[in-house]
């Protein structure tokens, strides 16, 4: 008869960054369900915006996605998954604080440029957030943690939607 021991999904040790990295999944999926919303928000704000302009607002967000995967990727390569949260957590906090300016002087184009520098925080948070959970313990439980992980995307999402 073989002893087989349980592998936890998540050793103890590392539930505190496990909790931490399961968060972004739900803060960006909130991000992404706010976006579709703006749209029409820019458009009661700012009336003279014709529709084109005022689905830029996807674009900028998108774009920001397209624009920044590659380059996380290779900074974390070079780097580390850490410097890579970090840097992702600085880029979403500088383009909400340049929401900041962009209400101030009443900008669309501020507001663009803005969204879209959050979404390049966001590329970097997910493109590392996907291979960090799954360095978070053993190998043989690896995906296991990923899918728990990702569960939290849709709870964002709905989050997203509610706030909206």
């Amino acid at each position: 008869m073989t002893n087989k021991t349980k592998i936890p999904i998540v050793s103890k040790d590392l539930l505190f960054p496990f909790i931490i990295i399961t968060t972004l999944f739900a803060l960006w999926g909130i991000a992404n369900d706010l976006t579709n919303p703006m749209v029409s928000a820019f458009k009661k704000v700012m009336p003279e915006l014709s529709n084109i302009q005022a689905s830029l607002v996807q674009f900028a967000f998108y774009f920001g996605y397209f624009f920044m995967a590659l380059p996380a990727a290779l900074f974390i390569r070079k780097f580390s998954y850490k410097s890579g949260i970090l840097l992702g957590l600085s880029l979403y906090a500088i383009g909400a604080f340049l929401f900041y300016p962009a209400a101030k002087y009443e900008e669309y184009n501020y507001f663009l440029v803005s969204l879209w520098v959050i979404t390049c925080g966001l590329a970097f948070l997910e493109t590392t957030a996907n291979p960090l959970v799954l360095a978070l313990g053993d190998k043989r439980t690896a995906t296991q943690r990923l899918n728990l992980a990702q569960a939290f995307n849709p709870v964002g999402s709905l989050t997203g939607m509610i706030i909206a």
